[in-house]
């Protein structure tokens, strides 16, 4: 007889146990322009979520190296296993020296052929297509002549004394002049030291400046530090910290008494008297004369790992034409290509920036006018450390430069992209800000991503990342791919994507230099941390398109988790994916939930650090970052919070803690406090900018003294304004409580567990997404900003929903004890009016005791067509890699585990569990012939009551494996008796992985 079975409610019996629990509010509507769906649909959506919520990923076709059986092959794959969608990425080779085979060429007729079926099959199935517009990375090929492709300036010197005519050609910079420290972009080695007339040089501006042979006129001591980042010439890895990328050009340089600059008033422009051969004709003062020529050369970067066909210059990325030839040359095709079948692409990609840290472009001077308003050429050989003006003046101007850069990069590239893409009817998403290899490149990451349908970042796996102590704050990023502990660039994508009104966050997921180490279960925890940072819609990278007559695991990329149908778990990969759609389902619902809003400033680079928690905020707040644009042009104050027109809002705006500010920055904060907001920041002392200075320092220090009042940070912090507050010399965890703000989560646990937290409000409900950080088990008790709602939790893994749930209210919140597993992740619902009966429980989860283990033989069948025995007795559960018989010991692949035991049943009992103790790597559990679901995860264990009888009991588990076993033992073998066919080497010395259901497989019941 079966066992009665606890009251969840679980998916395959939504009609009949979920009744009651749809019965009320089932209905949608329309309130303030929100849809609210109600929260009994968001319920369904859960259990069942719609396509849209469906993980994507990228889909690499290398070397062309595919054909039609292989392309429907996978999309068929795709779809039955939960994929809503593909990012289609053409290259060449496997990267990192990995040889791939040749198929066909990118753009040929052949290939165009292929690419119309795919995008058939697509239609046919259901999954949307996105396409990266160029082959490999970034954006170029053939198309980009020297004129579009990126530029670095460059400056000559030459000293002349008048009065006397000069009547000569003037001298050409070096080649690398000013780069002579350049080691990290990509393929540097064949393009830097290139002779400058293979270069395509041309002249920027010439201009002329009195020269007292004074070293005093130029940035010397401690300030020259950080001359190269502040020019834009300081090379540095994609390793390197936001902060630290940031942290030169945000010091400032201060006057010297021993200065002796150069007056703007006294630099003289003579681009107009040098020919295009570089001859110039002057009369030159009296006096001795300094003439700089600055001009700009083209970098010489190319495309990442491009197919041949394909491969060329990168392009400019401060000047529309770039990104509109590749629109001509490439989008166009492939609009054209897919609508012969009655299809298009959901969007255009643009990869993540890694190019040779461009600095330049031909029209710059024209671009300063437009954004900066003013002439940069007196202002040029500040490029070269001269002192014009002031070495503060300097500074603002470099300040100037680097702004203008940033500005015409999410302008002329990122707007125009997404102008092209949406003239023709398309999306485009963009990893517009990194990581990219030059830290320096001057990109205002967050207006860049605003320029995105689909904002994008990545997040990468470490290279022992199943290791927790890689994984710690200390590690450094190459040691755990984690910056103190979080992703490099995620928090800065989710801000973007909040504070410009976009609904997700995408991000390239698992990327990594592991080959085939990665199955569900040690993916979870990267992924949990990237939801907790905001990320809600992922990109698995990555899937290699394979030809089924190239074998198994095939060829595959140099770089990414492998995560195609050649994998030895694919075909259970389906729950994990069923875990990703619920997860994106409910992240993407509603607003995000913030009370501070940081305000970046307005210097460039400018980045967002990782995640991390604020010293003067503390724990259980949670934050996003806004630059200059978003701060003028979106942000108002409504009811006293910091509202954006699309629905986020803030408590508090904190200001950076540097002292320079645009004037129009501090007008617009004067008018947020004035209507109500609560600012926290010191005063401003001048502003960061030259357009009409000095004018704008007397303007600027008026309205701060009008602002914050006889604030000094400390006798008096702060000073009201209009309806609001300025406030200096508080902690922001201060000025939050002392405003009723109480943290919106917090937690207690036994010991050194962390339990990391996102949390969207809807219409329906209050959605928080809870997650363990640590590979044990934590008990909490967890606080929620929440009033007067009941509970839910919500298991994203199994979609199952606890509608009885113990927790109390304290202190206007809500308290829930929470148990969780190894890296065990729950939603904890706040239904907005929940009318279920609410029956308390002692506990929330029930301890489980043992009452049997399942020791002696098990029988075990493997595949012979993978070289297992076909089947054989283990007298105890044992690693497959410790086994006598290298039939075993090599195996990869699925093998079936037997077991007959005998159980006592009682109706009266509570619910049953098999635990599975230690699987290697996934599970599928069978009892007397009802299958009863995929184990992948923590708990590795599985509610069996519904299947259980009284006496004896026949129970099945599928386990599957890895590929690296089967690979080292065919790495001892000729090539004709290999079993698997791949391009990645694997030694015949290398570890084998432990593989195999190594247990304790034990019955468990709850100890209620």
């Amino acid at each position: 007889m079966n066992i009665n079975r606890r009251k969840f409610l679980e998916v395959s019996s939504i009609a009949a146990a979920g009744a009651a629990l749809f019965k009320s509010n089932a209905m949608g509507a329309v309130i303030n322009g929100v849809n609210v769906i109600g929260i009994n649909e968001l319920r369904r959506n859960f259990i069942h979520p719609p396509n849209a919520a469906r993980s994507s990923c990228y889909w690499w076709w290398f070397n062309g190296l595919v054909d039609r059986e292989g392309i429907t092959r996978d999309l068929e794959e795709f779809r039955a296993k939960g994929m809503g969608e593909v990012l289609l990425v053409n290259s060449a080779g496997g990267l990192g020296g990995v040889p791939f085979p040749l198929g066909v060429k990118f753009l040929s007729d052949e290939w165009k052929a292929l690419y119309r079926h795919a995008m058939k099959e697509a239609k046919r199935l259901n999954i949307a297509v996105g396409v990266n517009l160029s082959s490999g990375w970034c954006m170029g090929g053939p198309w980009i002549k020297p004129e579009n492709s990126g530029r670095w300036y460059l400056q000559a010197e030459l000293a002349v004394t008048g009065p006397r005519k000069f009547s000569d050609k003037l001298p050409l910079p070096g080649n690398r002049a000013g780069y002579d420290n350049v080691f990290n972009p990509p393929g540097y080695k064949e393009y830097i030291d290139l002779p400058l007339e293979q270069l395509d040089y041309q002249d920027t501006a010439i201009v002329a400046i009195p020269d007292n042979s004074s070293s005093n006129n130029r940035i010397s001591g401690e300030r020259a530090k950080v001359l190269a980042a502040k020019t834009n010439h300081k090379d540095a890895s994609n390793f390197t910290l936001a902060t630290a990328v940031m942290g030169p050009v945000l010091t400032q340089w201060h006057n010297k008494p021993s200065d002796t600059p150069v007056a703007p008033a006294q630099v003289i422009d003579l681009t107009n008297k040098v020919n295009k051969d570089g001859h110039l004709d002057w009369d030159v003062p009296a006096g001795n004369w300094k003439i700089i020529r600055t001009g700009h050369r083209m970098t010489g970067s190319r495309l990442m790992i491009a197919q041949p066909e394909a491969d060329g210059l990168s392009i400019d990325w401060f000047d529309r034409k770039g990104v509109e030839l590749q629109f001509e040359n490439i989008g166009k095709v492939l609009l054209e290509e897919a609508a012969k079948v009655g299809n298009k692409p959901k969007y255009f990609c643009d990869d993540s920036f890694e190019d040779g840290f461009p600095n330049w472009t031909a029209n710059i001077l024209q671009q300063f006018e437009h954004y900066r308003g003013y002439d940069a050429k007196p202002y040029l050989p500040v490029l070269s450390g001269y002192i014009i003006g002031s070495a503060e003046i300097s500074d603002r101007f470099l300040n100037d430069y680097r702004k203008t850069l940033a500005d015409c990069m999410a302008d002329e590239h990122y707007k125009r992209f997404a102008d092209l893409c949406h003239n023709a009817g398309i999306k485009v998403q963009n990893e517009a800000a990194g990581p990219s290899r030059s830290g320096t490149i001057c990109m205002d990451g967050l207006k860049n991503l605003g320029r995105s349908d689909f904002p994008m970042g990545e997040f990468w796996l470490g290279p022992n990342h199943e290791d927790q102590s890689t994984l710690t704050d200390d590690k450094p990023y190459g040691v755990s791919r984690l910056d103190k502990g979080q992703n490099k660039v995620t928090k800065m994508v989710a801000s973007a994507s909040h504070i410009y009104g976009k609904q997700t966050v995408s991000a390239e997921a698992f990327t990594t230099m592991r080959h085939w180490l990665d199955y569900p279960g040690s993916l979870k925890q990267a992924l949990d941390r990237a939801y907790c940072e905001g990320v809600n819609r992922i990109a698995i990278h990555t899937s290699t398109a394979a030809r089924p007559k190239d074998g198994k695991p095939g060829y595959e990329y140099g770089a990414g988790t492998h995560f195609n149908p050649n994998v030895t778990w694919w075909e259970k990969s389906g729950a994990f994916f069923d875990y990703v759609a619920r997860c994106q389902y409910l992240l993407r619902l509603g607003m995000f939930v913030a009370d501070v809003l940081f305000y970046n400033g307005d210097t460039a680079p400018n980045l967002v650090a990782q995640k991390h928690t604020d010293p003067s905020l503390g724990k259980g707040y949670d934050y996003d970052v806004c630059n200059e644009e978003v701060l003028l042009t979106r942000l108002s104050v409504k009811n006293r919070r910091l509202v954006l027109p699309d629905g986020m809002s803030y408590k508090v705006l904190v200001l950076p803690d540097h002292d320079r500010m645009p004037l129009a920055v501090l007008n617009k904060i004067a008018d947020l406090v004035k209507a109500g907001a609560t600012v926290i920041g010191p005063k401003p002392l001048q502003d960061s900018g030259l357009k009409n200075y000095p004018h704008c320092d007397e303007a600027l220090k008026n309205k701060a003294d009008e602002i914050w009042g006889k604030i000094d940070g400390k006798s008096v912090k702060m000073n009201g304004y209009g309806e609001g507050f300025i406030v200096f010399g508080d902690d922001i965890r201060q000025v939050l409580l002392r405003n009723s703000v109480l943290p919106d989560f917090e937690y207690t646990t036994d010991g050194d567990g962390w339990i990391d937290f996102i949390h969207r409000s809807t219409p329906e409900a209050e959605i928080y997404f809870v997650t363990n950080r640590h590979a044990k088990t934590v008990q909490s008790t967890c606080t929620f900003r929440v009033k007067n709602r009941t509970p839910e939790i919500w298991d994203a893994v199994s979609g199952k929903i606890n509608n009885k749930t113990d927790f109390s209210r304290v202190d206007g919140r809500i308290q829930v004890p929470l148990k969780f597993e190894a890296f065990q992740s729950w939603f904890v619902i706040f239904p907005v009016n929940n009318s279920l009966s609410v029956i308390k429980k002692k506990n929330n989860y029930p301890e489980l005791k043992p009452v049997k283990e399942l020791i002696g033989a098990w029988h075990v069948e493997f595949d012979i067509k993978w070289g297992g025995p076909k089947s054989i007795e283990f007298e105890t559960l044992q690693d497959w890699s410790k086994h006598p018989d290298e039939r075993v010991r090599y195996y990869s692949g699925r093998a079936i585990y037997t077991k007959k035991f005998d159980f006592i049943a009682d109706t009266k009992q509570p619910e049953v569990y098999i635990d599975l103790g230690v699987v290697k790597n996934i599970a599928d559990v069978s009892l007397n012939g009802k299958h009863l679901g995929i184990v992948w995860t923590s708990p590795w264990r599985i509610a069996v009551s519904s299947a259980l009888k009284s006496g004896e009991n026949v129970l099945k588990i599928e386990v599957i494996n890895l590929w690296p076993n089967r690979l080292i033992g065919d790495a001892a073998l000729p090539v004709e008796k290999r079993l698997t066919n791949t391009n990645i080497v694997f030694k015949q010395d290398d570890p084998l992985l432990p593989s195999g259901l190594l247990g304790p497989v034990t019955i468990q019941v709850e100890n209620n």
